[in-house]
């Protein structure tokens, strides 16, 4: 059973209703790594079991009588004294036995005793079955190279300790480490990414990743340290574990971009890092562009009360859900048509029987179930709906049978999936993208910004036009999003030095074209030219002392003769190194993928490359820092309380990591959102009135005190702002404003 479900087990126990443990504390005295908490089944006695001969002894945390009539903690000591016991210890010593036993048996027993492959399969399965090991390891070719390795011994290999196996582990990831942290240039930066995680049982670790562009142009991501935290993690602390972790690498001041999430303490690290380095080292921290649109769908989705409430997966059907789900049948918003297809997932996954019949249903040759959606797994409803709209058929079809109408979705509601998946598609596709790409990202955040801008504007100029109730919702819910997502475009121009347009004028296919397009005014292409050449500044100095010393370096041969002189041409002077930026910004856009444009061109352009290398290190998103932790949850999961779980994983979530991994399914038609189609629930709109266009050039004509047509006095013209129009209506945000404004 999971951890969670052996605490309630335990609660309802005799042991369990009169007295409390906190299971769920941190133990940070070592000797809790060498025992698993347990309890007696029949009353709920909490025990602890040595983890190397199985001895169970009592829990340091349950009371015990005292002489003097009162009752004290047992403590710790007890399990301390236990493994330096000759019992405990002689254990070990016979594991160590039976493993080198298994691997090769010595040459006299096994001249002595016949080999039977019964005997040792019978052996493989009981290695396999006592330690929680999968059957198709025995399959893996690392493990048959164990084997093979060890039989090519001389003598009967020795099997190492835990301990020397751990140490080994730690040596290796060091080595690796510093392997890969060679391949980084001389004089060149390196980018920080960092998130925080806890595990099932109540650890919390920092994950700290570095990014880098190496010699050969290739962009490198090494993960620089898993951190256990303890205590309040406050932007402080964080940062002073961020530090260490920098100086055990000795690259504390390569630090060019530190990218986070947007919580609170990060801005807080960030600061504090700032002060704890040189003042030579300036860090500008990004925040993660993944983060930012779950926070605008999330913005989204709350505004028509789509937000799942549940933290995992509900894994039981009561009474309660029954009648919420009648309950919620004869509601007829988009938050009733979401529970519906939750109430259906949670019905039939619980039961083996439903979760057959539902699979019989089936006719392609692989089966799925519904999922459900959670509020900590991004883009969890719109893989729910996803999956349902795969399965729309076998919806109807199973609430039939099973005579549940209460879960039975309209054509109505069915269309506001096809809204809500048309809504949300492109927050699940960039954010995916995002977290999936092993290349630089940096140059591609204005381009998604404007992309999710363009959908939203365009799913809310066609919404506009609807009246009917639930579409007035989507089209509120759609506002708010953009809202969300204004606040954090709002901030770009805030990043030291245009760091956005720096990178975005990087990448081969922009240069400096990128922000020609009628969506900048001049105001904004003079501020990025500008911004560049600063930026520039340090790398050109740096390239003048490179050559200077390799000029230094070279002898140089007196040329015989005058005319050998002259047709030497030594006395033509190079183009200087203040062209690069004309000859890189105003030169035809290239398409091609930016590390390999530079690793081409960085003779060429020698101090733009240098700084290519470092502002495109900075990733777009903190997100593959995430995706780096699923593995350690397995991995902490098992080495902690593998003997009290039986598996790691819901089904729900196995099933929403594979619809996540289809990105894009050719069986689901996501309909977009239709200008012609007919609402025969629509209320008769009133008559509009019409209103004549009135060309633009003879707007400013009209006085301000002289009604128009329609009795109304015209608005004045607007006043000229510093503020960018885009094609799409959206406005640059000029230096004085905080917050967007609108036409």
């Amino acid at each position: 059973m999971s951890h969670n479900d052996f605490v309630d087990w335990w609660l309802e126990t005799d042991y369990g209703r009169k007295s409390k443990i906190k299971w769920d504390s941190n133990r940070h005295t070592e000797i809790w790594n060498s025992y698993n908490q347990v309890a007696q089944v029949v009353d709920g006695a909490p025990k602890v079991m040595c983890k190397r001969c199985g001895k169970i002894l009592e829990h340091p945390y349950t009371l015990s009588p005292t002489g003097i009539g009162k009752s004290q903690y047992h403590g710790t000591s007890t399990i301390q004294k236990h493994r330096k016991t000759a019992g405990c210890l002689r254990s070990e010593k016979r594991k160590k036995a039976e493993i080198t036993n298994f691997l090769q048996t010595e040459g006299e027993t096994s001249a002595s005793i016949p080999f039977l492959q019964q005997d040792w399969e019978e052996d493989l399965l009981q290695f396999l079955t006592i330690n929680l090991l999968p059957f198709h390891l025995i399959e893996h070719p690392s493990f048959k190279r164990i084997i093979n390795k060890a039989r090519s011994a001389l003598s009967p290999p020795v099997i190492p300790s835990a301990d020397t196996i751990r140490r080994r582990l730690g040596s290796l990831v060091k080595d690796r480490q510093q392997r890969i942290l060679r391949t980084l240039p001389s004089g060149s930066k390196i980018s920080i990414a960092l998130d925080c995680w806890t595990s099932p049982f109540s650890q919390a670790f920092m994950a700290i990743t570095s990014y880098f562009i190496d010699s050969d142009w290739v962009y490198r991501e090494l993960l620089l340290g898993f951190k256990p935290l303890h205590g309040t993690h406050t932007g402080s602390y964080l940062s002073s574990v961020l530090i260490e972790t920098l100086v055990e690498h000795n690259i504390e001041d390569r630090v060019f971009g530190l990218t986070t999430d947007n919580a609170s303490n990060n801005k807080t690290l960030a600061t504090s890092l700032q002060q704890a380095l040189s003042d030579d080292t300036i860090i500008t921290r990004i925040p993660c562009l993944a983060h930012i649109i779950q926070l605008s769908l999330g913005q989204l989705l709350a505004r028509i009360k789509a937000v799942p409430l549940n933290e995992s997966a509900e894994t039981r059907w009561t009474e309660k859900q029954s009648k919420l789900a009648q309950e919620n049948a004869k509601q007829s918003q988009i938050s009733s048509t979401l529970n519906k297809v939750r109430y259906l997932a949670i019905y039939v996954n619980v039961s083996p029987q439903r979760r057959e019949t539902f699979y019989n249903l089936q006719a392609a040759n692989v089966k799925i179930v519904p999922i459900q959606d959670v509020k900590t797994r991004w883009n969890s409803t719109f893989l729910m709906l996803r999956r349902a709209k795969r399965l729309r058929t076998i919806f109807s079809l199973f609430c039939i049978e099973y005579d549940c109408e209460e879960m039975l979705l309209s054509e109505q509601e069915w269309r506001q999936i096809d809204y809500l998946l048309y809504i949300t598609e492109p927050f699940f596709d960039y954010t995916t993208q995002l977290s999936k790409t092993r290349d630089v990202t940096a140059h591609y955040v204005f381009k998604i910004y404007n992309k999710l801008f363009d959908h939203l504007e365009r799913s809310q100029a066609q919404l506009r036009r609807k009246r009917v109730p639930w579409k007035k919702q989507m089209l509120e819910a759609l506002e708010a999003g953009r809202s969300k997502l204004d606040e954090y475009y709002s901030q770009a121009d805030d990043l030291r030095g245009d760091i956005y347009a720096i990178s975005t004028m990087l990448a081969p296919v922009n240069k400096f074209k990128f922000f020609l397009s009628s969506d900048w005014d001049q105001e904004w292409r003079d501020t990025y030219r500008l911004a560049f050449k600063k930026a520039l500044v340090p790398y050109q100095a740096q390239v003048r002392t490179s050559s200077r010393d390799l000029q230094s370096s070279l002898t140089i041969a007196r040329p015989s003769s005058k005319l050998e002189e002259m047709l030497d041409g030594s006395d033509i002077q190079p183009r200087g190194i203040t062209d690069e930026i004309s000859q890189y910004l105003d030169s035809d856009t290239v398409s091609m993928r930016p590390l390999t444009f530079w690793k081409e061109h960085q003779d060429r352009f020698p101090a733009i490359a240098a700084l290519a290398r470092d502002v495109l290190s900075f990733p777009a998103t903190g997100a593959r820092v995430e995706r780096l932790l699923i593995p350690l949850e397995i991995s902490v999961t098992i080495v902690v309380e593998a003997t009290l779980l039986e598996k790691f994983f819901s089904q729900d979530e196995l099933e929403a990591a594979k619809e996540e991994r289809q990105e894009k399914l050719s069986e689901v038609e996501i309909n977009p959102i239709s200008d012609t189609e007919e609402q025969e629930d629509e209320p008769e709109d009133e008559p509009e009135e019409i209103i004549e266009d009135v060309p633009e050039d003879a707007i400013e004509d009209i006085p301000e005190d002289i009604p128009n047509k329609h009795g109304r006095p015209c608005s004045p013209s607007l006043p000229p702002t510093c503020t960018q129009t885009r094609v799409s209506g959206r406005k640059r945000k000029s230096r004085e404003d905080d917050l967007f404004e609108y036409h």
